[in-house]
């Protein structure tokens, strides 16, 4: 397994926002990409990212994540590999509506959404929680055969930092909502045969 793994969200898009207009935003309609604010912020990010050792890196396929993990290959001069297996949740029919709408509109599903809870609901026709955990463990199957005590960078995005700090970790409760800032840097270090949480959300 890695011996430290390093977790970037993607920078602000048009669709980001911390009231009523925050939109959410699916797989079918990946047409989003990064703000202005985003590409800025995204650029910082890859300045800081220069302190730290990068034996590899991976990126979410979707375009916000590949738009933000370009920023950084340029930056670095290291290549990103594009992945599915690092994609926020398939939302399903929840994409293209503003939290708002979903809590006026759904407001049981918006409460089981927010439930980490029941892994297997799925009432949003995308992915549960369970499909989610699955991903990760693929994914971490692929980054222990092929990466070995090496640091690898994870361009992703908020809900899969979510669920992989407080749901597969648990170094948050499960009541609680986990703060991931855009193009903010955590990091989880191998400690025996799993990981500590070393640095979160900077």
């Amino acid at each position: 397994m890695p011996n430290k793994i390093i977790l970037v969200r993607h920078g602000h898009t048009p669709n980001n926002f911390a009231d009523h207009r925050a939109r959410m935003m699916g797989w079918t309609d990946d047409t989003t990409g990064l703000s202005d604010a985003g590409r800025l912020d995204a650029t910082a990010t890859a300045t800081k990212l220069k302190s730290y050792r990068i034996d590899a890196a991976y990126h979410s396929d979707l375009l916000r994540t590949s738009e933000t993990a370009q920023i950084i290959s340029e930056t670095l001069q290291i290549q990103i590999t594009p992945t599915p297996l690092l994609r926020e949740r398939n939302i399903g029919n929840f994409a293209g509506h503003t939290h708002h709408e979903l809590k006026e509109s759904r407001p049981t599903d918006w409460a089981k959404f927010l439930d980490h809870h029941d892994l297997d609901w799925n009432g949003l026709a995308g992915e549960s929680l369970r499909d989610v955990h699955t991903r990760f463990h693929q994914l971490r199957t692929l980054l222990s055969a092929n990466h070995s005590d090496q640091s690898v960078l994870l361009v992703t995005h908020s809900g899969f930092i979510h669920t992989v700090l407080r749901d597969i970790y648990g170094f948050f409760p499960k009541e609680s909502f986990v703060e991931v800032d855009h193009d903010s840097v955590t990091i989880l270090t191998k400690q025996s045969n799993t990981y500590s949480l070393t640095r979160y959300n900077e």
